[in-house]
């Protein structure tokens, strides 16, 4: 009899014990559910705000992207010794200075960096926006305009036509033979046209074409994401 009772007892004991544990389990698996379930309404959010910004950094990239495919043929015709007085009318005294520094919108993936919980579409927007920064705002964009400041500092410091080429669009019937002889003659300028022309279109417009392309494709897939939210 003794036996039977403690054997009773010892199950309920077991049962209870388990039925403990399997509450527990369920409590943390729901505490869980909910835990990921902020993590994911989050990461969207973010989403929400870098498809925004992708948006307006690929209208921007575009626009600087256009300048320079419009501004080739000047940069040619210098590198292939056929400047022309007409030059003047397409920006041949200003292609230099018109240097871009392109105003990355980077809130919402600053906002991604700080997140715990991170995808491969995660990684891939960092990975993009950290090559943007580093390569071509940083590296490429910050040299051409160096490069435009320091020629204008000379410009300011050794030619009297100065006033003239600062206060003014320069074309060829509005501007004064030593101006126009200048851009049309000078080898220090040729130098730096030749120069710059290498690091736009050999690096800076690849650079951009690449940026676009990854963005396009990074804007269809939060698109396609956020669709099924």
């Amino acid at each position: 009899m003794e036996q039977n009772k403690t054997g009773k007892y010892l199950k309920y004991a077991i049962g209870e014990i388990a039925l403990v544990v399997i509450g527990i389990l369920i409590a943390l698996q729901i505490n869980n559910w909910n835990e990921s379930r902020k993590e994911s309404d989050k990461l969207n959010q973010v989403y929400e705000r870098i498809l925004i910004d992708v948006e307006n950094d690929l209208n921007e990239l575009s626009a600087n992207l256009a300048y320079y495919k419009k501004q080739e043929h000047v940069f040619k015709a210098v590198v292939n010794d056929s400047i022309s007085l007409e030059l003047l009318d397409d920006g041949l005294s200003r292609v230099l200075f018109e240097s871009f520094v392109t105003k990355l919108n980077k809130a919402g993936v600053n906002q991604l960096k700080v997140l715990t919980s991170k995808d491969s579409l995660s990684l891939k927007i960092i990975e993009i926006y950290d090559v943007m920064e580093n390569f071509m705002v940083q590296g490429i964009e910050k040299d051409l305009n160096n490069d435009s400041r320091y020629l204008a500092n000379i410009f300011r410091d050794n030619y009297t036509w100065f006033p003239e080429w600062q206060k003014k669009t320069i074309m060829k019937d509005n501007s004064s033979k030593e101006l126009q002889d200048y851009f049309l003659t000078s080898m220090q300028y040729k130098h730096h046209m030749i120069q710059a022309n290498q690091d736009i279109y050999n690096n800076y417009v690849p650079m951009i074409e690449y940026s676009i392309f990854t963005l396009k494709d990074i804007k269809e897939e939060l698109q396609s994401l956020l669709d099924k939210t």
